[in-house]
């Protein structure tokens, strides 16, 4: 069950550790469940609540209502303080200020304290397990048509102790004490670790969207590598794999093997003894280019040996056969041999 414990301060300068401090402990139909008076190192643990509410002494607060200009936020504080500053004996920067919200007619409730006796007030709370969630004028916890104003809230405990708690008190934050050993800057460690997982959140969203877009990505250059070199079996770097077969393509173009037909034709126009040279027949497979001259038994008849030396000086193999040459590079098994076949006749190929 929620429970609120509302309690009656005497003066804050007569606030100390054993002080004696009238109390309420109200359900959440605001009906009086107990009432006393106990020490303050008592209180804590004989009569547990879900919130603890002080009220502070009227010799202790000054209350009154002012007209409020219909600002926010900062603005609207920095005004409070102007309209105080002129009500007050003391500088502002002295004084604890809060005030209420800004009703239809203009007019809030304001009231201000000296700063340091409420802060050692609330830290003597604190000090005996009394963690007041709120520092409440007297004027404010009030009944509108209460007979004393001026009395503080006194035992036995009846409606002047009933009356609900307003949303604004004199418990700031900047005022706050630790609490059972809890430092000042729990609340901000608190609120820096949900940033953080906020941030961190955030960050494992925007990885996972450019992981996805990084994919998508690749997947769309797989496909173009694979439109583009239809002849590749397996596509795993697309970059790498588009760039090497680009760099073979460039260094294919317009070359030719020493094995190729034309390598070899001219090879062997250049070779070839002037003495019957004219070819009948050229057939040119697998690296061999196979040369009949006309009249080749009587070619044949008189070797020379002189082709044969340039051959071999260029790389060739040049051999004399019963009808001609046969002509092929000096490693004709090499794996870069053409395999395309052609046959002259007559010079029409065939």
């Amino acid at each position: 069950m929620k429970t609120t414990l509302r309690l009656s301060l005497p003066p804050l300068r007569e606030l100390h550790d054993d002080a004696q401090v009238a109390f309420a402990l109200l359900d959440r139909e605001r009906r009086i469940l107990r009432s006393g008076e106990l020490p303050l190192p008592e209180l804590a643990g004989a009569v547990p609540a879900s919130r603890i509410e002080a009220v502070l002494h009227p010799q202790d607060t000054v209350a009154t209502r002012i007209a409020l200009p219909p600002l926010r936020g900062p603005r609207l504080e920095a005004a409070v303080v102007a309209l105080v500053e002129p009500l007050s004996l003391s500088p502002t920067d002295e004084l604890a200020i809060a005030h209420g919200p800004r009703e239809a007619d203009g007019m809030a409730a304001v009231a201000w304290t000296t700063r340091a006796p409420l802060a050692r007030g609330w830290e003597t709370l604190a000090a005996a397990g009394l963690n007041a969630a709120a520092l409440y004028p007297s004027s404010a916890v009030l009944p509108a048509d209460d007979a004393e104003p001026e009395a503080p809230l006194a035992l036995p405990a009846g409606p002047r102790w009933q009356q609900a708690s307003p949303g604004w008190s004199l418990a700031l934050p900047e005022l706050r004490p630790s609490v059972r050993g809890a430092p000042r800057w729990r609340g901000p460690l608190a609120w820096a670790a949900v940033a953080l997982a906020v941030w961190i959140g955030g960050l494992n969203l925007y990885a996972a969207r450019l992981a996805a877009e990084g994919r998508a990505l690749q997947q769309a250059m797989r496909e173009q590598v694979r439109q583009a070199f239809p002849e590749l079996p397996v596509i795993l770097d697309p970059l790498k794999q588009a760039g090497q077969r680009r760099d073979a393509l460039r260094a294919a173009q317009g070359a030719g093997n020493d094995g190729d037909f034309m390598p070899l034709a001219l090879a062997a126009a250049n070779l070839l003894p002037a003495a019957g040279s004219r070819a009948a027949v050229l057939d040119y497979q697998d690296g061999v280019l196979s040369i009949e001259l006309e009249g080749a038994g009587t070619a044949a008849a008189a070797p020379d040996s002189k082709p044969v030396r340039q051959a071999a000086a260029q790389g060739l193999l040049l051999e004399r056969t019963d009808q001609g040459w046969k002509l092929s590079p000096a490693r004709a098994g090499s794996p870069d041999t053409a395999t395309a076949r052609v046959r002259i006749e007559g010079g029409v190929p065939r």
